[in-house]
């Protein structure tokens, strides 16, 4: 008997497994199994992270720090989700706010006390998605992929830009025991509703990056259910 293989999904948060899992795993076909890697932040705005290492630090993730003996011949692909974070607006939209310490999006921009700080995590993120978007291989033979949910994972499933840290967990729980046993209403919510980017992988990208959309309610995470859904 063939031995599974690995969709290894790599998210920013907790709340990205509490809400997909579960869900996901009824998609996936059997002979294939689901990891989730919580990195527990943006790997793109980290500190230590550049183009010149982020394509190893992805395979540290892969293979979880060591823990995983899995070879690159074990995985199917390696999914990764992003949280926008109004990355690709115009600088016009992030305004100085000095009530805050730390970054407060809007409907018309990012709000924070340091500007130029803003920009400069923007340009840097920026360029280590460009450089991810144009990687199809990740650990030597890997497929991989990056989905995006923008402004954040809640701003798309709950249409809520800013929520409490302890609403969060509250919320992606609520969700999976909503969509659980209505597989078809997870479907329909994700690939027909208003902020479905229904384009090909690549052209879903250069949309979510015009204008302000980075910003704005957006998901291509419907390219990713498909895919599956037609196999």
């Amino acid at each position: 008997m063939a031995r599974k293989k690995v969709v290894l999904f790599i998210v920013e948060g907790i709340t990205d497994q509490e809400s997909l899992e579960l869900l996901l795993e009824e998609f996936i076909p059997n002979d294939n199994q689901i990891i989730f890697e919580v990195v527990d932040g943006d790997i793109t705005s980290s500190n230590n992270v550049d183009k010149k290492n982020i394509k190893s630090k992805i395979t540290d993730i892969i293979k979880g720090g060591g823990k995983r003996k899995f070879k690159p011949s074990d995985y199917l692909e390696v999914i990764h989700l992003v949280d926008m974070d109004a990355v690709f607006i115009s600088e016009e939209n992030i305004y100085e706010d000095q009530s805050t310490n730390k970054l407060i999006y809007k409907e018309d921009g990012i709000y924070a006390k340091n500007i130029e700080s803003v920009i400069k995590r923007n340009n840097k993120k920026k360029g280590l998605l460009n450089l991810l978007l144009s990687t199809n291989k990740v650990y030597k033979s890997v497929p991989y992929r990056v989905f995006y949910f923008s402004c954040n994972l809640e701003h798309v499933l709950h249409d809520k830009i800013e929520v409490e840290e302890k609403l969060k967990i509250k919320y992606a729980r609520d969700f999976q025991d909503k969509y659980i046993d209505d597989l078809d209403g997870f479907v329909n919510l994700i690939c027909n509703s208003i902020f479905t980017v229904d384009k090909e992988y690549k052209d879903s990208w250069d949309f979510i990056k015009k204008d302000n959309n980075s910003i704005k309610r957006f998901t291509n995470f419907n390219i990713l259910l498909k895919d599956y859904l037609n196999e």
